[in-house]
């Protein structure tokens, strides 16, 4: 909270405070509020707001000429409550008469002109709504500007408009758009960060879009004070369903957006808590005033009430909110999802699994760094610029970083980045992964180098690789990084399924197209098996877990998007296969181990399409024969200069032996293609024969001998 505990000292100790204050009564409480003129702005808050920093404060953001025409600067609020204890005063005149807003236009004016906002762990969160972009842009650069004083991590834009995320891309500030959560602890995290209170006790889930959602196990709580508290009880009750002074509803009735209102029961249908549950509330609240209910009367009633809500919700795992149905539905009403979803139970978007972190704003080429870039970004960056051309120039970058299945949000030394960035020089942005070394061996940089260029020379497909220059030390112990373009296409996961589907008919499946893209597998699995890709921590050859890279293109002659080629973006567990003897034995153990993998990936693949795994089978295999040929023919035309590469490395890579056995072993594949073809069909035979029902998701090869 240093930041806006800042701003408010900055505030008071160089504006101007008004003599009068204003005092106003909203929820059932009054409050007193003080303005500050700092030049053409006034800042308005309420008595005392800098005990309630944690509470999520509401804040408001307007210009004045919305108020009031041709008056320059801006009124900012800070209250409590909801973002109604301060609209309401300011759009009727009530605040220092800064409003002359007609009546009849203030609810657009709300709207369309003033910027929603919650003090949100020590930072102002913007909520957009139906605000014009170009005045969020107007209010940022205000908010930045000297009047204010705020830093740009100190302001987050909390909705992601794709024109207002587009903008702070092109000034690499897309980290200022607030990333949304991705595994399930990032969005209970996330949740436990937007309740907030109305002027009871009660906590409600705040949307960004200024709802408060009511969850059953919070109803039920409310509804248990009816038998331990009943002034607490009374008072909550109140806070739905009465109607507070300046309101025209109750807050369960207060249209707020898109059928959803001030306060909404969670985990309902739209519409099915006002026509069934509110208006047995307000009968009980009538009941409670006119004196006609019995505390027993009371409790059976509001026991009765909350029994109907549970019988109402659409799931009864929203009734438990550690449920991942629970967490995932919340939280798309807390972000504003729900509203660009057809569906209530859709899954939510996980934002490409990458999270922007702070980089550099670059003017005229040259990079301003935000507030908390590290040196790995600024190294990274200056990297990137060392690539361009005379006169080429960087117009903005941002940079990422990735997450893999079961990775947390936490910032990690370890993680792989992605730095995306626009040149002067052409119309479409380029995108390179960073990552660190496996290993910080020595050297160990120049033995990852060398087997690329090794294996590249072989034709298999990877990506250009370059060590980082380090002006400095990452971290505790020296590290190294690389750079590598990222690849075209998609891993096998995220290729959109419409590529498979008829173009005038998306129920039909093209098998051709599935065929296909099983003979691209064959090819990968080839150069897969080439590189002796092996991680002895999983006793995997790393094939089928999202490092092949397909790529589609249209065919013009079939008229439809058909695979192209296929790519490796890793190179991890290249010359990995931990037995490197030339022996029948090792080669009969290799075809076992490598081609029982691919079997069981062909498998996953075949039971997400309609086509018969004999039929893959026979593509891959076709695939996998074709690649190998390839190899082969590469290695023997090069043969007398891959022979003598010896790149002088530390004896402890064994390098020279290694890329030895590879050769050799590539040499053997080739030649005894039919024994592979046998073996491969068998493990697909094992394989349609085993009850995965029992094992789902586990993987059963042969082990590796000794």
């Amino acid at each position: 909270m240093k930041a806006i505990r800042a701003f408010l000292c900055r505030v008071k100790k160089a504006g101007k405070l008004r003599k009068d204050t204003v005092k106003t009564v909203a929820m059932g409480r009054e409050r007193e509020f003080r303005a500050w003129d700092v030049g053409d702005d006034t800042f308005i808050f309420e008595k005392g707001i800098a005990n309630h920093l944690s509470e999520h404060p509401s804040v408001l953001i307007v210009e004045k000429a919305s108020l009031k025409r041709k008056t320059p600067g801006y009124v900012f609020t800070m209250t409590t409550g909801n973002h109604s204890v301060a609209a309401f005063p300011l759009l009727d005149g009530r605040f220092w008469r800064l409003s002359r807003v007609p009546k009849m236009k203030q609810g657009d004016v709300l709207m369309k002109e003033i910027l929603c906002s919650n003090v949100v762990a020590g930072t102002i969160e913007i909520s957009q709504r139906d605000v014009p972009s170009k005045r969020l842009y107007r209010a940022d650069e205000w908010l930045l500007g000297p009047n204010v004083g705020f830093d740009l991590c100190d302001i987050v834009m909390g909705d992601r408009n794709d024109t207002t995320l587009e903008h702070y891309r092109q000034l690499g500030q897309e980290w200022r758009v607030k990333p949304l959560a991705w595994t399930q602890s990032e969005m209970k995290v996330a949740l436990a960060g937007c309740k907030k209170r109305i002027s009871t006790k009660t906590r409600y889930y705040h949307s960004m879009k200024g709802v408060h959602f009511m969850t059953y196990q919070t109803f039920k709580a409310f509804a248990a004070l009816a038998e331990t508290d009943m002034e607490a009880f009374v008072k909550e009750l109140r806070e739905l369903v009465s109607v507070y002074e300046g309101n025209q509803y109750s807050f369960t009735r207060q249209p707020k957006l898109r059928g959803h209102h001030e306060i909404e029961l969670f985990g309902l249908k739209r519409g099915v808590a006002l026509e069934k549950i509110i208006p047995e509330l307000e009968r009980l609240m009538e009941s409670i005033a006119l004196s006609r209910a019995t505390q027993s009367d009371i409790v059976r009633r509001i026991g009765e009430i909350a029994a109907l809500y549970g019988s109402l919700l659409t799931s009864p795992e929203l009734m438990d909110e550690n449920s991942k149905a629970f967490t995932e539905l919340l939280y798309m009403h807390v972000t504003g999802e729900i509203y660009t979803h057809s569906g209530e139970g859709s899954t939510p978007a996980f934002d490409d699994r990458r999270t922007a972190i702070p980089g550099a704003t670059y003017v005229d080429g040259r990079p301003i760094m935000h507030p908390g870039a590290d040196d790995r970004s600024e190294v990274l960056l200056s990297n990137i610029r060392s690539l361009m051309s005379k006169d080429e120039k960087i117009e903005y970058a941002n940079v990422y970083e990735l997450r893999e299945d079961g990775d947390e949000h936490s910032p990690s030394i370890n993680r792989t980045r992605e730095i995306v960035y626009k040149t002067n020089r052409g119309p479409l942005e380029h995108s390179m992964i960073e990552k660190r070394l496996s290993k910080s061996t020595k050297d160990y940089s120049s033995y990852m180098l060398a087997r690329i260029e090794c294996l590249k020379a072989l034709g298999i497909g990877l990506s250009e690789y370059r060590v980082l220059r380090r002006r400095r030390q990452i971290g505790k112990r020296p590290t190294d990084y690389y750079v590598r373009r990222r690849l075209e296409g998609e891993p096998m996961d995220s290729i959109p399924a419409n590529y498979f589907c008829n173009a005038d008919d998306s129920s039909i499946e093209e098998k051709e197209v599935v065929l296909a893209l099983a003979t691209l597998m064959g090819d990968a699995a080839a150069q897969n098996m080439a590189m002796k890709k092996y991680d002895p921590a999983t006793e995997s050859p790393l094939y089928g877990v999202g490092k092949e890279i397909y790529e589609f293109e249209y065919d013009i002659m079939a008229e439809r998007v058909v695979p192209k080629t296929v790519t490796t973006c890793s190179i991890r567990g290249s010359f990995g296969w931990p037995d490197i003897s030339m022996t029948d034995e090792n080669l009969s153990n290799l075809m076992n181990f490598y081609l029982g993998y691919y079997a069981h990936a062909l498998k996953d693949y075949q039971r997400r399409h309609n086509v018969s795994m004999q039929e893959l089978a026979e593509r891959f295999m076709g695939g996998f024969e074709f690649r190998t040929h390839a190899m082969e023919w590469q290695l023997s035309v090069m043969r007398d200069k891959l022979e003598d590469f010896k790149p002088n490395l530390s004896a402890s890579f064994k390098f020279d032996r290694k890329w030895r056995f590879v050769m050799w072993s590539l040499e053997r594949q080739e030649r005894r293609l039919a024994m592979f073809r046998r073996i491969f069909f068998s493990k697909v035979e094992l394989v349609e024969n085993e009850d995965l029902r029992n094992n789902p998701g586990e993987i059963r090869i042969e082990s590796i001998p000794g």
